[in-house]
């Protein structure tokens, strides 16, 4: 099984501690590191290849937003999960626009912790019920920065199943396309969209909108 390197920020370390005993029991095979703010984040990012980080928001000396920026510039492959008690519309569209993968309360389930791990992990994205109605409600309001994106019927359909993690095989299947053709239309999707891979363009849709229409 892969090894995942994982680093836990939050100012608390009997918060980070449960966490590391918490997350052991899953069904995959952890490497853990620790970190009590953004900046001693930023320091174990420089000197290791972190897979996923879970996030706390308010912290000393560098807080999330700020932390969440500088890592997406220092290792853009790392995902990144927000773990909060905050739950602001305004913050959870704010962490989405500059590239959290994954937004939780820290009140969550630990089931949900796990399915949200896997989700980031296996197929770049969890977006909590939370954190949907958020989005949503951002785009109907008057003024909202609607992205105008042009993309055909077949690509939208495309898109949809992008996101929610299937391979060209698997979309092939799907839509009856080979999965030659589907590649052509994610070349073409990225294209249009402007985006660099899939991740980008899970964020470019959510916040647009159009994933909810898909």
């Amino acid at each position: 099984m892969k090894k995942i390197s994982l680093l836990i920020t939050d100012d608390h370390p009997i918060f980070r501690k449960s966490l590391v005993r918490l997350i052991s029991l899953f069904n995959r095979n952890f490497t853990f590191f620790e970190a009590g703010n953004g900046l001693e984040a930023l320091e174990i990012i420089e000197k290791e290849k972190i897979d996923l980080i879970l996030l706390d928001i308010q912290m000393p000396k560098m807080n999330g937003i700020e932390c969440l920026r500088e890592a997406k510039q220092l290792s853009p492959q790392t995902k990144v999960i927000v773990l909060t008690q905050f739950d602001e519309p305004s913050l959870i569209v704010l962490l989405a626009q500059i590239g959290a993968e994954g937004f939780l309360l820290k009140e969550c389930d630990p089931q949900e912790l796990e399915t949200a791990i896997d989700a980031v992990l296996n197929i770049g994205h969890y977006y909590n019920s939370v954190a949907e109605e958020a989005i949503k409600n951002y785009n109907k309001k008057k003024g909202s920065p609607i992205a105008d994106l042009d993309l055909t019927s077949r690509e939208m359909d495309i898109a949809k199943l992008v996101v929610k993690g299937l391979s060209s095989e698997e979309i092939g299947d799907q839509l009856s396309l080979s999965a030659l053709t589907v590649n052509s239309y994610r070349k073409s999707i990225l294209k249009k969209t402007g985006c660099s891979n899939t991740a980008a363009l899970t964020r470019l849709l959510l916040l647009s909108g159009i994933f909810y229409r898909i």
